[in-house]
């Protein structure tokens, strides 16, 4: 069916003007007359005259044309005819051929073109895929990356730990130490003075008694007042004994309460080794931790440098795909191209 771009009367003006002028009304010279027009509706419209001109009766010539004349000019419409028939045919057949060949060409540049199109998808996926793994790593790197940075901190916090916990030991037995050595030396002049006393009332008591020797006659003149100056100082010597007891089980329990002081630090003191001692293994087990960040995030990197190869890799095979597509386009384009010009 003609399309409805040329009309019929414009090919048959073109048809009549060619014959005019004396040439066959072929679809070459009908459309290079026109200056448009596709073959296939031109080759319609130009059949169509064609047989309306087979069918149309023949004009009647005035009877003053000569037989002679009349017989020539039917024989060159004849003749014009079977010409314009077989240039139809002729050009019809060049058509049909070029655009049998040129559906193929374009059935075969589709489906290459389809087959391109499927493979840049399938390397787009994989791209994707990739992308896809390559973000889950580095979210994984930098979770631990953030992890590296709290067992860090935490070390450092343990062993600011173990360094206030080191001065606080330190500090606790210097005082401990220092109070135990005052301690000894408050005992010590204790010691010294009870010492002294004891001496200074042994003393007294010789003396006394010397002095009892010495005067033993006048003594037992004065036999009843020395008596009772004898029961004085004996009543003197048994209070001054008892205070010197008395300052002995004091100066005793002061002892007691220095040995149960002493032996409270060194409870605190062994607490705060037993602490130290804690925050030592909790350094260890940080370090330990530590350490299997330190072959997570190695790992992690590796997997990481894995992957942007495969990433690289698919970028390539993505480009030579692409480069492929753009030559099987540009070949497409070249064939219908050189289709279209067969066809003018």
């Amino acid at each position: 069916m003609a399309r409805s771009g040329i009309r019929y009367e414009e090919v048959k003006n073109a048809a009549e003007t060619l014959l005019s002028r004396g040439l066959s009304p072929t679809i070459q010279r009908v459309r290079e007359v026109l200056g448009t027009g596709s073959n296939t509706t031109i080759s319609d419209h130009l059949k169509h005259w064609q047989q309306r001109m087979a069918e149309a009766p023949r004009a009647i010539l005035p009877p003053a044309i000569p037989e002679v004349v009349m017989t020539a000019l039917d024989t060159l419409w004849k003749t014009a005819v079977q010409q314009a028939e077989a240039a139809f045919d002729e050009q019809r057949t060049a058509a049909e051929q070029v655009v049998v060949v040129a559906e193929q060409a374009r059935d075969q540049a589709i489906a290459e073109a389809q087959q391109a199109h499927h493979a840049a998808v399938e390397a787009r996926n994989q791209w994707e895929t990739l992308q896809t793994t390559a973000r889950e790593l580095a979210d994984r790197l930098l979770i631990e990356q953030e992890r590296r940075t709290a067992a860090e901190a935490a070390i450092t916090t343990a062993e600011q730990q173990v360094q206030t916990a080191l001065a606080t030991v330190t500090q606790i037995r210097t005082e401990t130490a220092a109070r135990v050595s005052q301690l000894e030396t408050a005992l010590q002049q204790l010691r010294v003075d009870m010492e002294q006393q004891r001496a200074e009332a042994q003393q007294r008591f010789e003396t006394e008694r010397q002095r009892g020797e010495t005067n033993e006659a006048r003594l037992r003149q004065q036999l009843d007042h020395t008596r009772q100056e004898q029961t004085t100082e004996r009543q003197t010597f048994a209070v001054e004994r008892q205070d010197w007891k008395n300052q002995e089980i004091t100066a005793q329990k002061q002892q007691e309460a220095l040995r149960q002081e002493n032996i409270q630090l060194r409870t605190t003191l062994a607490a705060a080794e037993g602490r130290q001692d804690a925050l030592t293994n909790e350094i260890g087990q940080l370090r330990t931790m530590h350490q299997q960040v330190e072959t997570r995030h190695l790992d992690a990197v590796r997997d990481a440098e894995t992957l942007r190869g495969e990433l690289k890799a698919a970028l390539a095979n993505q480009e030579r795909l692409q480069q492929e597509l753009a030559f099987l386009t540009a070949t497409l384009h070249n064939q219908t191209s050189t289709a279209q010009s067969d066809a003018h």
